[in-house]
Order: structure tokens, then C-alpha cells, then sequence
């Protein structure tokens, strides 16, 4: 009797682990198989020469480190907006300037919003003019930096005014994290010892981390979908798009 209860336990633990195993692959296959059958190729992000574009950098550098090559491509089709200067002193302030002059942008807008804590600057983020723009570029929704994220949760809120074009697109950059599935991409293989430059006049913040290499090794790694020397690849959302995502999303680290 005693046998035959062992022989019964060792059935029924050899069929739990069979049906929790069973469970547990029919669970991935759900998730995963969708993107098995799922090859999104990137295509060109081609801009117009009437094209008005915004880049928005959570601070100095960020616009140098995820649209440099777009920039000094298409100077004359872009402004930039830092929400920050980055420290008290204006040291990031100076080295902005010369990096954007290097590029050739013609309007470069400064907020001084609160570095670390630009979540709470909507009252002054919501001064922006976006009414003209046809692209505004910001930080990927995941990034993993919380003033990053806080550029889509403060431009969803500013959006609500309507006050923008009904074609508007939104093109997350890459900074701090990778696109898991860019929709396009812009050829800076003619312009990235410039986008070195760019990035290597944020010298406060080189000081400290070699941005230049490790985001040009990024964009020469993104070349070879295309076999390209470098790219920079962006994610381009409609209004409608952006406005349904961003709500959806919880922002643990803000």
C-alpha cells in the first residue's frame, strides 16, 4: 500500500512538472512567436527641404548624441530646444552653444528647466511653439534615464492644446537605449567624424564617460542592416500613435 502511494506521488509530480512545462511553452510561444514572423525593415527617413523639425534634449549633449549626424545633414530643417543648462555654472550652457554652431543650427532655445527633476516643468515645457513643427525628435520612451523619459509624459500633456499640425510626427533618438525595432534610419556615415566632434564639445561630460566612441560604434553596429558605415536609426510615431502609448506606459523611475 505504502508502494503504491509513493508510485502515485511520483506519477502526479512527473505530470505537474509535465503540464507546468506545457503551460509554461504555450506562455512564450504567445509572446514570441509574433515577433519570429516579424522583420521590420528600416527605411529612409527622408525629410523635405520645407520640413521644420524639433530636437528636444533633456540636456546638453543628448541632441549631439542621438541626432548629431541628422543635424549637421539637415542644419537648415532644425531647431533645438535643451530643457536644461545642465549645472549652475553654465559650463554645458558654452558647450552646447559651440556645438550646435558647429553644427549649424541657426535656433537653439535654453528652458533651465531642473536637472534630475524635469518631470515638474510642464508649466514651462507647455511655452513651447510646436505649431509649425512637422518632426519632433525626443529621447526613446524607454530610455533608461528618468529626465529622458519625462520629455514624452511633458510633450503628451502639451499636445492635448491641439495647437500642432494634423501630419506632426514624434521620432524617438537613441541615448541612453537602443530602439528594439527602428522604423527608419538616416545614412551619417559622410558626417560622423563631425557628430565626434559635436558630441566631443560637451567636454564636462566627456571628462567623465567616452560617449563619442560608444554611440558611434552604436550607429556603425546599426550600418550594417543596411551595410551602411553608420547610421542613426529613429522610431516615428503619429500623434495618435504617441498619444495612446504614452499613457499606457508607468514611468517607475519618476
Amino acid at each position: 500500500m505504502v508502494k503504491y502511494h509513493l508510485t502515485m506521488l511520483k506519477i502526479v509530480s512527473i505530470m505537474k512538472k509535465y503540464v507546468i512545462k506545457e503551460i509554461y511553452k504555450r506562455i512564450l510561444n504567445r509572446i514570441y512567436n509574433p515577433f519570429l514572423y516579424t522583420n521590420i525593415k528600416p527605411q529612409t527617413l527622408e525629410l523635405q527641404k520645407n520640413d521644420k523639425c524639433l530636437v528636444i534634449a533633456p540636456h546638453p549633449d543628448d541632441e549631439s548624441i542621438g541626432c548629431g549626424g541628422i543635424l549637421k545633414l539637415y542644419a537648415d530643417n532644425f531647431s533645438v530646444i535643451s530643457l536644461t543648462h545642465g549645472n549652475k555654472n553654465d559650463i554645458r550652457y558654452s558647450e552646447m552653444h559651440k556645438a550646435m554652431s558647429f553644427a549649424g543650427i541657426k535656433e537653439l532655445i535654453m528652458l533651465n528647466l531642473q536637472d534630475k527633476d524635469i518631470i515638474s516643468g510642464q508649466k514651462k515645457f507647455n511655452e513651447i511653439n510646436i505649431s509649425e513643427y512637422d518632426y519632433i525628435f525626443i529621447p526613446y520612451i524607454f530610455d533608461q534615464h528618468k529626465d529622458h523619459k519625462a520629455v514624452s509624459i511633458l510633450l503628451n500633456e502639451k499636445l492635448k492644446d491641439k495647437n500642432h499640425k494634423k501630419n506632426l510626427k514624434i521620432a524617438f533618438y537613441e541615448v541612453w537605449s537602443t530602439i528594439n525595432m527602428p522604423q527608419y534610419y538616416v545614412n551619417i556615415t559622410s558626417v560622423a567624424e563631425d557628430k565626434k566632434k559635436m558630441i566631443n564639445f560637451h567636454k564636462s561630460q566627456i571628462a567623465v564617460k567616452n560617449y563619442a566612441d560608444k554611440i558611434l560604434g552604436l550607429n556603425s553596429y546599426r550600418g550594417l542592416l543596411r551595410n551602411l558605415g553608420a547610421v542613426e536609426s529613429f522610431s516615428v510615431l503619429d500623434v495618435n500613435d504617441f498619444q495612446n502609448i504614452v499613457p499606457k506606459i508607468v514611468f517607475n523611475a519618476i
